[in-house]
């Protein structure tokens, strides 16, 4: 009998829909041996919703389950992530079944009743190419945050309802020492901003995703924010990445862009004119100055 290294293992999460308490029970009790996390549902709607919720690195299900069986199922998670490694158990031969497997580019079965070293086998085929996918995610992960952190602006990026990534400039502001802390202590997101050019009562995330064309006024809440610090927030959702982006630009800082537009433009026109080489210094001190800030 072969014998799997649970360090091929040990950091992978994993979703498992079954309706019979007894197998559940069962192939559960071995699962939670191996992987970091394992997430349980009754039934298709369960596990959506889990899988939702946590992002698992891979999905088996069983077929034949109440309220919405597994093809249902898995049909939806692949609208929200195409690559998603799925494997579905069944005790069913059934060409309908295994024709719509198919079709949704299911490949990979565990014949009920299950064996437990066939489903450890199952994930290792799944994940040895799945692993590869996040040594690549981890690059780009790390590539993200860094565009992120050296950014001027603040900014951070939601994916199925969690803040996926932000920038440590946000992050210091608010008081938060990382994501975590950050997804944790702000569940629901009113009292992170209060908008000002709105008297609707209303959620700043929905009122942006609504009137995503301009920018809106807004005011940041932190531990760190002594001063009330007004921001013009913007807001773009990539329905191909299912990612929300969204940016603050301290209004400040973007009067400051004014005022350094301003600035050049009427050097500019006094160097046209040939006017006062003293007053043209003066303004080219100023337009240092607030560039410097």
């Amino acid at each position: 009998m072969r014998v799997y290294d649970k360090e091929l293992f040990k950091d992978i999460t994993l979703l498992y829909v079954e309706d019979d308490l007894m197998t559940q029970e069962e192939v559960s009790f071995f699962l939670k041996r191996y992987v970091k996390e394992l997430y349980i549902a009754n039934n298709g709607v369960e596990g959506l919703e889990l899988f939702k919720k946590h992002n698992p690195d891979m999905v088996i299900t069983d077929i034949q389950m109440p309220i919405k069986n597994g093809l249902i199922m898995a049909e939806e998670i692949y609208k929200i992530n195409p690559s998603a490694p799925i494997a579905v158990t069944t005790a069913y031969t059934d060409s309908e079944y295994l024709m719509n497997a198919i079709e949704l580019g299911i490949d990979k079965y565990i014949v009920k009743p299950i064996n437990m070293i066939e489903i450890l086998a199952i994930i290792q085929k799944s994940l040895n190419l799945s692993l590869q996918k996040r040594d690549s995610n981890s690059i780009n992960s790390d590539y993200i945050q860094f565009i992120l952190d050296t950014n001027p602006t603040f900014m951070f990026i939601m994916h199925c309802n969690k803040v996926e990534f932000a920038n440590k400039k946000l992050l210091d502001i608010l008081g938060h020492e990382n994501i975590i802390s950050f997804n944790e202590h702000i569940k629901k997101f009113d009292n992170l901003v209060e908008l000002i050019d709105s008297d609707l009562n209303i959620n700043w995330i929905d009122y942006l995703i609504k009137n995503p064309e301009k920018k809106h006024l807004v005011r940041l809440n932190g531990s760190n924010l002594s001063l009330k610090r007004e921001f013009y927030v913007s807001y773009k959702y990539f329905e191909n990445m299912n990612k929300s982006v969204f940016v603050f630009v301290d209004k400040n800082e973007e009067n400051l862009k004014k005022i350094n537009h301003l600035t050049s433009e009427l050097i500019q026109k006094l160097q046209d004119n040939d006017l006062s080489f003293v007053i043209q210094k003066e303004l080219e001190e100023i337009l240092k100055l607030t560039m410097a800030r």
